[in-house]
C-alpha cells in the first residue's frame, strides 16, 4: 500500500533564526510535488507551510501518531441483541441501459447485447506529487541536472569569448580582426512588425444540386470472376460477329427474305389463312351468344360452348401446369408446361405464348431446364413474364427479347427454393424496383427484387406447422409447412392467404412476417388453390383434395358455404366480372356456380371429351370465355352463355331540366327510348359488393336459426 499523506505542520526555528526540518518518529516517506518545468520547489517551503510557535514539538508528534480521535458510543444490551437488516450491494450502474441492441449482419436481425459496462467514474484528478524513491523522480532529477550543466557550460563559454575579445581589442590589428570576424556576434533583441491583415469576406452562391443516384452492391470473388468471364465472352462474340459480317457483305442483297419486316408480313399472312380456315370457330367466338338470347335463358341453366383446343407437337407429352392471361392484350395468354408425375421429371419445360388470332402455333416459345410450374405476367409491364420451375428456380423472361433466354434467374448463391415453386405473383407496387413473390414446398414465401444484374431474395414468411386444435395431440410441431398456393388481397395489398398441404389456410401480413394473423381450419387434405374475391374485401374461396370447395368470410372462423363435388378439386377461380360467379375444376369436368341464382347447385357444367384429366382453369379478364388445361398439353377455350355473364347496370341518360317562368326547374319523366349509358366501374363494384353482402347475411341468418 502507498504511504499515507500526513497534514503539514509548522517548522520551528533554532537560535540562529534558521529553519530546521523536523521528521516524525514514525519516519514517514518524503514526497515532493511533481514539477513540470523542473523548477526548485520543496514541500517544506515557508510560503506553503506557515509557522505556528504555539504548538510544541511533543504535541506535533502526537498529532502525527493520532490525527483523528474517535469517541466510542456505549451500546445497551437491547441494541446489541437486535438483528441488523442485511443489505446486498451489487456493483451495477442503475443508469446503464439493460436493453441495448445491435444489428447482426450475420443473422440479419437485431440482437440484445448482454455485456453492459457497469463502471462509473465519479471523480478523476491527476496528482502533482511523486514518490522520491520512484524511478520517475530519478528521471526528473537527471533531466534537471542535465539542463543546469548545459546552462553552466554555455555561460562559461560566453565569458571565455568575452575575455579573449577584450585582450585582442587592445591592439589595432586585433581590433580590425575582431570587427571582421565577430560581426553581429553581440546581444540583440528580436524585432518584429505587425502588418495590416486584409479583411476576408465570404461570398456564397446557391445552386441546384446535381442529380445523384444511390447504388449499393455486394461484391465477392464470384462476382469478380463472373464479370471477367462475361467480358471475355462479349469480346469473343463481337470478334466472331465482325468476321461474319465481313464475310456476309457480298450476299447482302439475298438476305431480304430473312428480314424482320418480311417475317412480320408472313405472320400477318398466316393469321389471315388461319382465320379463313377456322371461320366457323371465329364466328362462334364472337356471335354465338347474343343479347337477344338473354330473355329465353335467363332463368335456365347455363352452358359452356367449346370452341378451340389449342396444342402443338411438343406439348402433347407435357401437363398444363399454369395458364395466365396478358393484362394488356385480351387475346394473348401464356401456357406453362411441366409434369405432375413427380417420379418422372426428366426433361425440359416449355412456355408457349398464344394469340387467339392464330391458334395453330404459339407466337413465342421458350425452353426451360426443368418443368414449368407457375406463370404470371406483370400488371403494368406486360412483356415481363415470371416463371417458377420444379427444381425451385425462378426466372424472368422478356418476351420481346430475341435470344429467348431469361433476363433474371435465381441460383444457389441467391438462395433459390429447394423444392418446386407452385405459384408466383407480381408485386403491383413499382415505387422502388420491380419484385414478385413465390411460394414453394420448402415452406418459404419469398420476395424477389429485380436488381441491376441479379435477383435479390427476401424471405417474408416461413410457414410454421400448426397443431390441429380439434386433435388430441396439442404439442408443438417442429419443421416448416408445405406451401401450395397463395393470393394477395386487392383491397389490402399487404394481406395475403396461404394454403398448405396440411389443409390449413393462414392469413398473413407483410408487416408481421413472424407469425400468422389467423388460421382457418375446415379442409382435411391439401389446399390446392385459394382466391380472394374481386369485389368483396372479406370473402375468399378455396379448393382442396378432400372433394370440397369452400367459401370463407374473414369475420367467421369456419367456412360460410361448402360444395361437395364428389371428386378431387384441382383449381377454382372467381369470375372477374361478378362477385357471385365462380368456376371449379375437377379431374373430369368444369362446373360454374352462380350464388345469386342457386346457392346449392351448379348452373353450368361441361365434361372433357377425351380421356384426359383437367389441371387448370383461367377466366378471361375482359371476354366471357374460360381456358381449361389438361394433362395432354392441350388448352380448351369455352365460351360462357349470357346467363353466366354479368347483368350490367343500365343507366338511362337523364333529360335536361327545363326551367319554368318562375325560375324553378320543371320535373319531367325519363324517356324510356333514351339511349342507355354503360355502367361505370364504380357502379359495377358497388352492385357486386351488395350482392355478396346479401348472400353472407342470408347464410349467417340460417346458421343462427340452426343453432
Amino acid at each position: 500500500m502507498p504511504p499515507k499523506l500526513v497534514p503539514a505542520r509548522s517548522i520551528p526555528t533554532n537560535s540562529t533564526g534558521k529553519k530546521t526540518q523536523i521528521t516524525p518518529k514514525s519516519n514517514p516517506k518524503k514526497f515532493t510535488k511533481r514539477n513540470s518545468r523542473m523548477g526548485n520547489m520543496d514541500v517544506n517551503d515557508d510560503k506553503r507551510i506557515p509557522e505556528n510557535p504555539e504548538i510544541n514539538e511533543e504535541d506535533q508528534d502526537d498529532m502525527y501518531q493520532n490525527p483523528y480521535q474517535r469517541r466510542e458510543r456505549e451500546w445497551t444490551e437491547e441494541e446489541l441483541n437486535q438483528k441488523m437488516p442485511t443489505k446486498v450491494l451489487q456493483p451495477n450502474n442503475p443508469n446503464s441501459p439493460n436493453n441495448f441492441t445491435q444489428f447482426s449482419f450475420k443473422d440479419r436481425v437485431f440482437k440484445m447485447d448482454e455485456m453492459v459496462d457497469q463502471m462509473v467514474i465519479h471523480f478523476a484528478y491527476d496528482g502533482e506529487f511523486i514518490y522520491k524513491e520512484s524511478p520517475e523522480y530519478d528521471i526528473q532529477e537527471a533531466i534537471k541536472e542535465n539542463r543546469e550543466a548545459l546552462i553552466k557550460e554555455a555561460k562559461n563559454a560566453m565569458t571565455a569569448d568575452d575575455l579573449s575579445a577584450h585582450k585582442e581589442a587592445d591592439t589595432e590589428e586585433g581590433l580590425k580582426k575582431l570587427k571582421r570576424t565577430l560581426r553581429n556576434k553581440f546581444n540583440y533583441n528580436e524585432r518584429q512588425s505587425q502588418t495590416v491583415n486584409e479583411v476576408i469576406r465570404e461570398r456564397g452562391v446557391s445552386t441546384q444540386p446535381p442529380p445523384m443516384k444511390r447504388l449499393n452492391l455486394e461484391l465477392n470473388l464470384w462476382d469478380v470472376w463472373d464479370s471477367y468471364i462475361n467480358e471475355f465472352n462479349k469480346v469473343s462474340t463481337e470478334g466472331e460477329t465482325s468476321k461474319a459480317q465481313v464475310k456476309e457483305k457480298p450476299e447482302k442483297s439475298d438476305n431480304s427474305l430473312y428480314s424482320v419486316s418480311f417475317k412480320r408480313c408472313l405472320k400477318i399472312m398466316e393469321r389471315m389463312v388461319v382465320q379463313n380456315e377456322q371461320q366457323e370457330q371465329y364466328w362462334d367466338y364472337k356471335y354465338y351468344f347474343t343479347e337477344k338470347d338473354m330473355p329465353d335463358i335467363s332463368n335456365s341453366e347455363g352452358s359452356l360452348l367449346p370452341i378451340w383446343r389449342i396444342t402443338s407437337e411438343k406439348q402433347r407429352k407435357k401437363h398444363v401446369t399454369s395458364i395466365c392471361w396478358n393484362p394488356r392484350y385480351s387475346d394473348f395468354f401464356a401456357v406453362g408446361l411441366g409434369s405432375y408425375h413427380f417420379n418422372r421429371q426428366a426433361g425440359q419445360g416449355y412456355i408457349c405464348c398464344y394469340s387467339l388470332k392464330n391458334t395453330t402455333y404459339p407466337e413465342y416459345f421458350f425452353t426451360t431446364p426443368k418443368g414449368v410450374m407457375a406463370l404470371d405476367f406483370h400488371p403494368k409491364s406486360p412483356a415481363l413474364l415470371a416463371v417458377g420451375l420444379y427444381d425451385g428456380t425462378v426466372m424472368v423472361f422478356d418476351i420481346r427479347s430475341k435470344h429467348k433466354k431469361p433476363i433474371y434467374q435465381s441460383t444457389v448463391r441467391t438462395m433459390k427454393h429447394t423444392e418446386p415453386v407452385w405459384q408466383i405473383f407480381w408485386n403491383p407496387d413499382n415505387s422502388k424496383n420491380y419484385s414478385f413473390y413465390s411460394i414453394s414446398s420448402d415452406g418459404r414465401v419469398t420476395n424477389w427484387v429485380l436488381m441491376k444484374n441479379k435477383l435479390e431474395p427476401e424471405d417474408i414468411m416461413k410457414l410454421k406447422l400448426v397443431a390441429d386444435t380439434h386433435g388430441e395431440d396439442g404439442g408443438n410441431l417442429i419443421g416448416l409447412a408445405c406451401g401450395l398456393c397463395f393470393d394477395f388481397n386487392k383491397f389490402e395489398p399487404n394481406t395475403f392467404l396461404v394454403g398448405t398441404e396440411e389443409g390449413k389456410i393462414h392469413k398473413c401480413n407483410l408487416s408481421y412476417s413472424g407469425q400468422y394473423q389467423y388460421t382457418f381450419e375446415g379442409h382435411i387434405q391439401a389446399v390446392y388453390k385459394v382466391r380472394w374475391n374481386y369485389f368483396h374485401p372479406r370473402t375468399f374461396i378455396s379448393a382442396s383434395a378432400d372433394w370440397t370447395v369452400k367459401i370463407w368470410d374473414t369475420k367467421s372462423p369456419g367456412p360460410v358455404m361448402s360444395f361437395d363435388l364428389g371428386t378431387q378439386v384441382v383449381d377454382v377461380s372467381w369470375a372477374p366480372y361478378s362477385s357471385v360467379v365462380f368456376a371449379a375444376c375437377t379431374l373430369e369436368k368444369v362446373l360454374v356456380y352462380d350464388l345469386e341464382y342457386d346457392k346449392v347447385g351448379k348452373r353450368g357444367e361441361t365434361k372433357q371429351p377425351k380421356q384426359s384429366k383437367l389441371t387448370n382453369i383461367a377466366f378471361s379478364p375482359k371476354d366471357p370465355v374460360i381456358l381449361v388445361g389438361d394433362d395432354h398439353g392441350g388448352v380448351t377455350l369455352f365460351k360462357l352463355s349470357p346467363n353466366l355473364t354479368p347483368n350490367l347496370v343500365k343507366v338511362p341518360k337523364s333529360d335536361e331540366k327545363k326551367i319554368g317562368p318562375d325560375g324553378k326547374p320543371i320535373e319531367t319523366k325519363p324517356d324510356p327510348k333514351a339511349p342507355i349509358e354503360p355502367p361505370t366501374p364504380e357502379q359495377i363494384a358497388a352492385e357486386e359488393e351488395q350482392k355478396m353482402e346479401k348472400i353472407l347475411a342470408l347464410v349467417g341468418k340460417f346458421d343462427k336459426d340452426d343453432l
